[in-house]
């Protein structure tokens, strides 16, 4: 598996093509305060990564410090090609 991106509050870690893919698409990445593109988490899914929760519990309380975002290495293009696409039809203006 391939670590796209961990995003933690006010430190997040993006892969350099996703991060350049995000930069240039123009979306807010601060829609979440601190958790750069959290926003995008469904979308990541949907393009085929799979995101996990970096937490420990105490007691009845779990904290999460932060959330991996990974796809298998082979998935990697086509990661990055269904993310553009739906992306652009879901933050594309409408006319």
């Amino acid at each position: 598996m391939k670590q796209l991106a961990y995003i933690a509050q006010g430190n997040s870690d993006y892969d350099e093509r996703l991060r350049e893919l995000l930069d240039g698409s123009g979306i807010d990445p601060h829609e979440f305060i601190g958790l750069d593109w959290f926003s995008l988490v469904p979308f990541y899914v949907l393009a085929g990564a799979t995101v996990t929760p970096d937490g420990h519990a105490h007691g009845a309380t779990m904290h999460v410090t932060g959330v991996r975002v990974t796809v298998p290495e082979e998935f990697e293009d086509g990661f990055f090609e269904t993310l553009a696409e739906i992306l652009s039809d879901a933050y594309a203006d409408e006319e």
